[in-house]
């Protein structure tokens, strides 16, 4: 993540912007050789003044009230913190160790072709005859023409099924896709 970096810093931003630097400082990898270190601050804020002494309590064993605590003395300013040193140059890269042999075996000669002798060619078989064809049947007288049926009605019928029980001996119903026989 980059860093912001500018002239003018405003009091709600420069404290964010030194935490980004000092995370990038320890975090390492920011070249340049390192500062001499910063003057330490001040050890301690002054001390606060001390608060009153309560008033004396009674002879009788009661004590008195606290007095009030002092303010808090200042906390003191923080040095600066020094430069990153420089990271030192890469080495050279280590030699290439050799190659080792080859491992494969070597293929051996490849054998001789097969030189047995080609056997006699077998004779060749005599064709067949076809047989002579039979003759053709007398063919058999037609029969009479049948009557022809009713026609059937040119209107048509839907069938749909109730889907609750009408309570009628043998009446079809629809029970939930079921097509069900009704008892009654």
């Amino acid at each position: 993540m980059p860093i912001l970096s500018s002239r003018h810093y405003d009091d709600n931003t420069i404290s964010l912007i030194l935490k980004q630097v000092v995370d990038a400082i320890n975090a390492g990898g920011i070249g340049g050789p390192t500062g001499p270190a910063g003057p330490t601050g001040p050890a301690a804020g002054t001390a606060g003044p001390t608060g009153a002494t309560g008033p004396t309590g009674s002879n009788i064993g009661l004590q008195g009230p606290a007095g009030s605590i002092g303010p808090a003395g200042a906390t003191g300013a923080t040095g600066p913190t020094g430069a990153t040193g420089w990271t030192g140059p890469q080495g050279a890269p280590g030699i290439t160790g050799p190659t080792g042999p080859y491992g494969g075996g070597i293929t051996g000669p490849q054998g001789p072709a097969g030189q047995g002798p080609t056997g006699p060619t077998g004779p060749t078989g005599t064709a067949s005859s076809t047989g002579p064809v039979g003759p053709l049947g007398v063919t058999g007288a037609t029969g009479a023409a049948g009557a022809t049926g009713p026609t059937g009605s040119t209107t048509t019928f839907l069938f749909v099924a109730p889907t609750a029980d009408p309570h009628i001996v043998n009446a079809v119903w629809n029970n939930a896709g079921v097509l069900t026989v009704s008892a009654g």
